[in-house]
């Protein structure tokens, strides 16, 4: 079969593009533009009417950056919409259908993986039956890999706690949990029952109190939990956000499942939250690794500690780092699918966060700005703060 050449359109841009230095066929960019999911919108097109007739297409320069990026990262076999996540990232246009499409590919393959782990969904009886026939086998298969991570952590613990520096603030925090000794934290296995129960069948049988005994195994019971003290003693529902049905669903599962919450972000989520989630999904195990190494720096410094010293204090004892500090470690160089689902996690929390932000005066934005960790700020509704020590250098 002849091919035809490029139009006079893409041999301008193909020429544009080799000036930046990226070689580029025409046969490529036709690849780029293959619906239904293209990488790359097509060129401007005119209609000069008579007597030229017909319609003629146009270079459009806002491309070339995004052509010149697919010539650099585009490999045979490459996923497409590995491709399009990580120019969409990059602050290029890809086509918005695209790009929504490639979200929602990574919750329907996180979906599958799931049933692929649990089996059907039971048409009826109890999810959380379900869930508990394999959860003991799957949280060993999660606590090997976390192992390291744990080991780590509480080394960092164990050491601020004898820490002279910042013995008075520990003093402080355990007076705003008075009762930790006297709860029991969930082991691996309680911990991933409960958090597979949710994002399969939805936050349904899941009480404060649960996500309080979460929040204290992965601190451990020595450590101060004040945001575990909140669940289990404030009346306010932590999971009010996920308990309601979706818009959007997946088929074989519960419709309240967190997944279909996810699903929802992808579809429906302006593309610039989209695009700030995959860029703070993207910093997370940069800042956990950095404020790990900033810690351990300090505590081996003499006097021993100093100020990422009080970052971790603060941000374990009061904040919602906790969880992020892991997934951070857990996940050093992360694919994009899971900085994808880690985007659209990230979103659907702080849309939430954000509802309860637009609630507080100036005093609940500063207590945020002093729990978060700084990487978390682009998502929230309030002005970024100066640079903390686990802030990450370009």
């Amino acid at each position: 079969m002849v091919r035809t050449p490029p139009s006079a359109a893409d041999q301008l841009l193909l020429q544009l593009v080799a000036d930046c230095g990226t070689k580029v066929s025409g046969r490529q960019l036709e690849r780029w533009r293959a619906r239904p999911w293209p990488l790359l919108p097509a060129n401007p097109r005119s209609r000069p009417g008579r007597p030229v007739g017909g319609s003629t297409s146009t270079t459009n320069p806002a491309v070339v950056d995004l052509v010149v990026w697919l010539g650099q990262h585009s490999r045979p076999g490459a996923d497409p919409f590995y491709l399009a996540l990580g120019a969409f990232g990059a602050e290029l246009p890809v086509p918005e259908e695209t790009v929504r499409e490639a979200f929602t590919r990574q919750v329907v393959r996180l979906a599958e993986r799931m049933t692929d782990q649990l089996g059907p969904v039971p048409a009826t009886g109890d999810v959380q039956e379900w869930v508990s026939d394999r959860a003991d086998e799957i949280a060993q298969q999660g606590a090997r890999r976390l192992t390291g991570v744990n080991r780590r952590i509480r080394a960092i613990d164990k050491q601020l706690r004898q820490l002279p520096a910042v013995a008075e603030l520990w003093k402080f925090a355990a007076g705003f949990d008075p009762d930790r000794a006297d709860i029991e934290p969930l082991d691996n296995t309680g911990v991933l029952f409960h958090g597979l129960a949710a994002a399969v069948g939805g936050a349904d049988g899941i009480a404060p109190e649960v996500v309080a005994r979460i929040a204290r195994a992965q601190a451990g019971r020595e450590v101060p939990q004040y945001t575990a003290h909140l669940l289990e003693t404030d009346p306010l529902d932590p999971l009010i956000a996920i308990r309601h049905t979706p818009p959007h669903q997946l088929p074989g599962l519960p419709s309240e499942s967190v997944v279909n919450h996810f699903l929802s972000v992808a579809r429906e989520a302006p593309l610039e939250r989209l695009r700030a989630g995959w860029a703070t999904a993207g910093e997370m195990a940069g800042w956990a690794e950095a404020l790990c190494q900033a810690v351990e720096t300090e505590l081996s410094s003499e006097p021993p500690g100093g100020d990422a010293c009080l970052e971790w204090v603060f941000g374990q004892l009061f904040g919602i780092g906790r969880m992020y500090l892991i997934k951070g470690l857990a996940e050093p160089s992360p694919t994009p699918g899971q900085q994808a689902l880690t985007a659209l996690e990230l979103v659907f929390s702080f849309d939430a966060i954000n509802k309860v932000l637009a609630t507080t005066d100036a005093d609940g934005h500063e207590t945020l700005h002093r729990l978060a960790p700084p990487f978390l700020l682009r998502l929230a509704a309030v002005e970024t703060r100066s640079a903390g020590p686990s802030e990450v250098s370009p």
